[in-house]
């Protein structure tokens, strides 16, 4: 007689939702439901976004990233 039994696989074993009948020794077919979850890494943003591309010089970003900056009142207390 066939059973279904559920449960999660974590590190290398399987953690059953419900207590299994205890039976000294039988076959077992074990589906994976879902795709494995596959942890990016840091790297892979380079992959998604690429490189960054401008035409100016690195002092010309510097140059008009510090031009777009609002200063601020000075504050007195």
């Amino acid at each position: 007689m066939q059973q279904a039994a559920y449960g999660t696989y974590k590190n290398g074993q399987i953690f059953f939702d419900d207590p299994i009948p205890t039976l000294n020794e039988t076959k077992v077919i074990v589906v994976f439901l879902e795709e494995p979850k596959v942890k990016p890494k840091l790297t892979d943003i380079f992959s998604l976004h690429g490189a960054w591309e401008d035409t100016r010089t690195a002092d010309e970003i510097v140059a008009d990233t510090r031009n777009s900056r609002i200063a601020k009142a000075d504050i007195q207390l």
